[in-house]
C-alpha cells in the first residue's frame, strides 16, 4: 500500500483549534492513545511506502513517537507530518528537527494554529523560520523534508491569501495546501457564522490560481481547493468513486479501521 495514516494521539493536542473536527462535535473520541505494538503491526501488515501519524491532535505528543520515527527509519518508510507548530519537546531543538527532517517526506504547519490555536504567531513563525534554516544546513549533505504549509481557508484569513502566499515565497516554504473548511453537520451554528465561507467565494479564489492572478514560481499550490466541486469528492461527503484517496487507510488506536477520509461518515453516529 502506497500510505496510511495510524491516528495514534486523536484526542491529545496543546493547542484549541475551534475548528478541529473533535471540537465541532463537543466531544472527544473514546480510544485514547494508540498501543505503540498495534502501530507497528499495521506497518508490518500493510508495508507502506510512507506512514501519516494522526491527523487529529498533535502527532508529536505521541508518547511513542520518536520511536515510530526509527522503526519507520529502518524500513525505509517515510513520515508524512502535520503539525502545529509548536514543536513540543524534544522537537524544538536543533537536533529534534533535524531528526524530523531526515525521517519526512513532507512537514507541513498548519497556519489555524497561530490564527485561533493558541499559539503566538511571534512564537510560530520563529519555530518555522529555525526549521527552514536547519533545512538549509542539512540539504547539501542530506536527503530532507520538503516544508509546506497547511492552510484551512475561513472567514478571517479568506483575504489574506497573498500575504501568506507571498510570506511562503520570501521565507522558503515549497508546497502550500489550500482547504476550504468543513464543517460537521453538528457543528455550532455560532462557528459556522464566523467562519464559513460561501461555494461562491471558494470558485473564485479557485478561479485567482488557475488564471495565474495568484501564480508563484517558488510555491506548489494544491489542495482540496482545486478539486472541482466541493460535493464531488469524498473528503467533504460527496462520491466515493470520485476520492482521491482511494488506495489509503486510516487506523483508530483500538484496531478499526476507515477506508474513507470523509468526517461526516466518520462521525455520523457519534
Amino acid at each position: 500500500m502506497r500510505r496510511i495514516t495510524l491516528l495514534t494521539n486523536p484526542d491529545l493536542c496543546n493547542l484549541h483549534c475551534p475548528l478541529c473536527f473533535l471540537r465541532q462535535r463537543g466531544a472527544s473520541t473514546p480510544y485514547g492513545e494508540m498501543p505503540f505494538e498495534l502501530a507497528q503491526a499495521a506497518i508490518e501488515k500493510y508495508a507502506p511506502q510512507e506512514l501519516i501519524p494522526s491527523t487529529m491532535g498533535e502527532p508529536l505528543l505521541y508518547s511513542r513517537f520518536k520511536e515510530l520515527l526509527e522503526f519507520c527509519r529502518v524500513r525505509n518508510i517515510k513520515i508524512n507530518l502535520t503539525t502545529n507548530g509548536t514543536f513540543p519537546h524534544p522537537w524544538n531543538s536543533k537536533q529534534g528537527m533535524d531528526n524530523l527532517l531526515t525521517a519526512c517526506s513532507d512537514i507541513k504547519i498548519s497556519t489555524l494554529a497561530y490564527e485561533v490555536g493558541g499559539i503566538s504567531q511571534r512564537d510560530w513563525l520563529e519555530n518555522v523560520e529555525r526549521l527552514l534554516e536547519y533545512r538549509r544546513q542539512l540539504s547539501s549533505n542530506f536527503s530532507t523534508a520538503t516544508l509546506s504549509l497547511q492552510v484551512t481557508l475561513h472567514r478571517e484569513n479568506i483575504d489574506k491569501v497573498d500575504t501568506i502566499l507571498h510570506w511562503a515565497e520570501c521565507a522558503g516554504i515549497q508546497r502550500i495546501k489550500w482547504n476550504p473548511v468543513v464543517f460537521l453537520d453538528n457543528a455550532p451554528q455560532a462557528l459556522q457564522d464566523r467562519f464559513k465561507i460561501s461555494d461562491e467565494e471558494i470558485e473564485f479564489l479557485r478561479q485567482e490560481f488557475l488564471s495565474g492572478n495568484l501564480r508563484s514560481s517558488k510555491v506548489k499550490n494544491e489542495g482540496s481547493l482545486f478539486f472541482k466541486g466541493n460535493s464531488d469528492i469524498c473528503p467533504v461527503g460527496g462520491k466515493c468513486e470520485a476520492c482521491p484517496f482511494i488506495d489509503e487507510i486510516w487506523i483508530w488506536p483500538d484496531s478499526h479501521e476507515d477506508h474513507c477520509p470523509n468526517p461526516q461518515k466518520r462521525w455520523k453516529n457519534s
